[in-house]
């Protein structure tokens, strides 16, 4: 192990793992514990490269932090992130208290995967192991040993990943890979935090997933929207497997179930949509109307009737409003005094861990 930089001092925490060691420190000038990684080997020197790269990208309540970079020798290379103390997911597993506390679990996961998808980055080895819950209760994902930018270049060669969360695509070689298969592991993640273990057909090399799913007939009672994207999570066709963000908004809704609020203003005058007020007719002569409903989870338009818009796209009935617009009642045809527009805005309050 290299010789650490003097404002580095050891604190005499040591762990080793196959991709190599970390210390724990004390960074002297701004006084807090880090964790510095250092590789193994210089076998493994391209694989700590595309750690630094992808962490220094990335700013997310969800992912561990990076906070300098030690090169002092041409056969090591250590990275020093946030220290996070404590048990992984794996290590702490217990069974979820309640539904929601299984649905913010998966979404803070979801959104540490959706803010590393959204620089081009694919983690590769998702797994409860490789994610810690922070004094703060902030489930935060880490050891990006594995990663490698999204795109052309992203191909397997050789099988790198943790059987049981590993998608079957990694098991080709060679295989342009994508990241659907951090969605497929985020899949596995959500069935292991839910039972305690995976069934045997995942632990199989490649994997052979239940075509049923495994999340309709779990006792937390999901909803099966969720449980829908969930076991889609899982698919064997890659390209079939839903985007991260997709997973983290819709759970955002159903944790905030009742809570969301709309404001709706037309000629100064407002009016609120919510729980306590579940809908709203807005009507323009027999030239439009159109009710807006609060289901718990979104604001629909129901009851569409003649000339009605939305961001200038007619309407169709049983669509989700989207969390900024305005609602015109009159097409664009007619002149101003023929038109009325009321602005429509979504609040969604935060979710609280």
């Amino acid at each position: 192990m290299s010789a650490l930089p003097p404002r580095y001092v050891p604190s005499g925490h040591h762990m080793t793992g196959g991709m190599g060691s970390v210390i724990v420190c004390t960074d002297s000038i701004l006084e807090r514990f880090v964790a510095i990684k250092f590789i193994s080997s210089a076998a493994h020197r391209h694989r700590m490269d595309d750690e630094v790269a992808a962490l220094l990208k990335l700013r997310s309540k969800h992912v561990v932090q990076v906070y300098d970079v030690i090169r002092s020798s041409t056969d090591e290379i250590g990275i020093v992130q946030e220290f996070i103390d404590g048990n992984d997911l794996f290590e702490s597993y217990a069974p979820p208290v309640s539904l929601a506390d299984y649905y913010k679990q998966l979404w803070q996961i979801a959104s540490g995967l959706s803010d590393i998808h959204e620089l081009g980055v694919i983690h590769r080895d998702i797994k409860p192991n490789n994610m810690k819950t922070d004094p703060e209760q902030v489930i935060k994902i880490f050891d990006f040993g594995l990663a490698r930018d999204d795109g052309p270049s992203a191909v397997t060669r050789g099988f790198v990943g943790t059987r049981g969360f590993a998608a079957p695509e990694l098991y080709e070689r060679p295989f342009a890979f994508t990241n659907a298969v951090d969605t497929y592991a985020f899949g596995a993640t959500a069935v292991f935090l839910a039972t305690g273990n995976l069934p045997p057909e995942l632990m199989e090399q490649p994997p052979r997933v239940n075509p049923a799913g495994y999340f309709h007939h779990l006792t937390l009672g999901i909803a099966p929207e969720i449980s829908a994207l969930l076991n889609a999570c899982m698919h064997q066709d890659a390209a079939l497997r839903p985007a991260m963000r997709a997973i983290r908004d819709a759970l955002a809704r159903h944790i905030l179930f009742d809570k969301h609020r709309a404001l709706l203003v037309h000629n100064s005058r407002a009016s609120v949509l919510n729980a306590a007020n579940r809908s709203v007719k807005l009507a323009f002569g027999t030239i439009g109307s159109i009710e807006i409903q609060y289901d718990g989870l979104s604001f629909i338009a129901a009851n569409v009737l003649n000339e009605v818009q939305i961001n200038n796209q007619p309407v169709i009935a049983g669509s989700v409003l989207p969390g900024a617009c305005v609602i015109a009642l009159g097409a664009a045809h007619r002149r101003s005094n023929e038109r009325r527009f009321i602005t429509f805005d979504i609040s969604h309050p935060e979710i609280v861990l």
